[in-house]
C-alpha cells in the first residue's frame, strides 16, 4: 500500500477509537514448559475489509519486563498517532516477557530454557491464533531494544524464514570474546545462567551474531536489517552495531544503519521506533493469510 493510502487511511482512523493496550496475556509453550507471558498493542477493533493486521514483536532489555514497551516506552500513543497521520499502517505490537534470557536457548537445568526457539514458534503460533494477523513471513517483524535489540537480531539470523525484517534499537551487539579478552571482567556479570555457570566463553561466542551472521549467505530467505543507536550511547555498542551494518553489506544483505542523538534509555526509543516502523512499512504485506 502506498504512503498516499496510508495517509488517507489515517485521516479516518483518526476519528476512530484509539488503539487498545493489553496486558496480562500469555501464550502456551510447550518448548519452554511454561507460559510465555506478553503484552499486545491492538490498532482497531478490526482490520479494514480484505485486509490482515502484520506483527511486530518487540523485546525487552536487560531487567525488562513484557510491558515495558507501553509503561516506559509509552508506546500505545505513540502508535496511535503515527498511525492517524498516515506514517505506519495499522499493526499489532506484541512484547513479550522472556527474563534476562538474552533471548537465546539455553538447556541448563535451572536456566531459561530454549527461548529462541519458543520465540520463533510458540509465541509466533498463539498471536496468530488469537489475533487476525497477517500470518505469513510478509507480515511479520521482531525488533527490540539493547539486550532485545541483540534477540531480535538472532531471531534473524536463527528463523530467516519466520520474519521480512529486523529492527536493533541499540542493540547489545557484544562481539566475540578472547581467551585473553580485557572484556572477561564484566562481561560475565551481563550473562548470569545464559551461558553456564561459571560463564563458559565457547558457549557465547558459538551464539554471538557476529559468528552466525553467515549463516545467512546460504539461505534462501534473508530478512532486512536496521540498526540505530544513539550518538551518546556505549562507545562499543555504537562500533559493534556499525561493524554488524558492515558484515551484512558484505554478504549482500539489505542494511540501513542509522546514528541519531542520544543515549541508552528510553526518551531515545520512543522517538526512534517510528522511524524504523516508517523503513518497515512498505516491506509488510497486510493481506496474507495462513
Amino acid at each position: 500500500m502506498s504512503l498516499a493510502l496510508f495517509a488517507l487511511f489515517g485521516i479516518v482512523a483518526g476519528a476512530n477509537a484509539a488503539g487498545i493496550v493489553e496486558y496480562g496475556l500469555k501464550a502456551d509453550s510447550p518448548v519452554l514448559g511454561r507460559p510465555i507471558p506478553y503484552a499486545a498493542y491492538k490498532p482497531f477493533p478490526h482490520p479494514a475489509e480484505g485486509e490482515r493486521w502484520p506483527v511486530v514483536y518487540l523485546l525487552h532489555g536487560l531487567t525488562g519486563k513484557d510491558r515495558d514497551w507501553f509503561t516506559w516506552g509509552n508506546l500505545g500513543p505513540i502508535l496511535d498517532q503515527a498511525i492517524a497521520d498516515g506514517r505506519i499502517p495499522p499493526l499489532i505490537v506484541v512484547a513479550p516477557g522472556f527474563g534476562d534470557s538474552w533471548y537465546v536457548d539455553n538447556p541448563d537445568p535451572g536456566g531459561y530454557g530454549r527461548v529462541d526457539t519458543a520465540l520463533a514458534t510458540d509465541l509466533v503460533h498463539a498471536v496468530d491464533y488469537r489475533f487476525p494477523t497477517a500470518a505469513c513471513r510478509f507480515g511479520r517483524a521482531v525488533g527490540g531494544l539493547s539486550m532485545g535489540g541483540a534477540g531480535a537480531v538472532l531471531q534473524g539470523l536463527n528463523h530467516p524464514d519466520t520474519y521480512v525484517a529486523v529492527m536493533s534499537l541499540s542493540g547489545a551487539l557484544h562481539q566475540p570474546l578472547a581467551q585473553d579478552d580485557p572484556r572477561l571482567r564484566w562481561i560475565p556479570s551481563l550473562y548470569r545462567n545464559v551461558f553456564g555457570d561459571p560463564f563458559d566463553r565457547e558457549r557465547f561466542n558459538a551464539a554471538n551474531a557476529f559468528n552466525r551472521v553467515g549463516k545467512l549467505r546460504m539461505a534462501s530467505q534473508r530478512p532486512a536489517f536496521y540498526l540505530t543507536i544513539g550518538d551518546q550511547d556505549y562507545p562499543d555498542l555504537i562500533e559493534a552495531s556499525a561493524l554488524f551494518h558492515n558484515k551484512l553489506r558484505e554478504l549482500g544483505i539489505d542494511t540501513t544503519l542509522r546514528i541519531g542523538k542520544g543515549g541508552h534509555f528510553w526518551d531515545t526509543w520512543q522517538q526512534a521506533i517510528i522511524p524504523a516502523l516508517e523503513w518497515l512499512a512498505p516491506k509488510l504485506d497486510r493481506t496474507c493469510a495462513r
